[in-house]
């Protein structure tokens, strides 16, 4: 008997090898933002729990970190890269103060909600990625009864918000490093 019932399921990639908590100035919290986003997986990484990725439709944020999640977790079907599914930009702002660097993320992250500008990716553009992202996982979900999407913590999560408000259901949701949110929708 064939379902209609559609499914989305979105995995955070694994814990990058730079993501260290160090206290930084501004300058070095700026080099940690850049170093993020080029870094490699940290090998003990890993996934506590996997989800299948058979018969499903695979996308990818262009992100090395996402890429290589994809990669470690078996994905090798891979039927788009998505520039929507990048992560929201982490903000960084100069500001004279010696933080660790996830509480740098924090400030700069709330700072950046409340609308202040930098070189980066404004908070408005990417939620309009997100919102762009959900309606084309809406059009692909007329033709693939599951999608998978390796992507980030930001973007998974306004984009699994605006997927709510469309109707889908969430069942089970995780913010972690590998972690897995699903929704569904009949």
């Amino acid at each position: 008997m064939k379902t209609n019932q559609k499914e989305v399921v979105f995995i955070r990639h694994g814990k990058p090898l730079s993501a260290h908590n160090d206290k930084v100035n501004a300058a070095d919290y700026a080099k940690w933002v850049k170093d993020y986003d080029k870094s490699e997986l940290d090998p003990a990484s890993l996934p506590e729990e996997e989800a299948s990725l058979e018969d499903s439709y695979v996308i990818v944020s262009p992100l090395l970190r996402a890429q290589l999640s994809a990669k470690q977790y078996g994905a090798v079907n891979i039927n788009e890269t998505c520039h929507n599914l990048k992560e929201m930009d982490i903000p960084f702002y100069n500001i004279p103060l010696k933080l660790k660097a996830w509480h740098w993320v924090l400030l700069s992250r709330t700072l950046w909600f409340a609308g202040f500008k930098g070189d980066f990716e404004s908070f408005a553009h990417a939620k309009k990625r997100t919102v762009n992202l959900a309606q084309h996982i809406q059009t692909l979900s007329e033709a693939h009864n599951r999608i998978v999407l390796f992507g980030h913590g930001m973007t998974n999560y306004f984009t699994r918000k605006q997927l709510v408000k469309n109707g889908w259901q969430l069942q089970k949701k995780s913010g972690a490093f590998w972690g897995i949110t699903t929704l569904t929708k009949s």
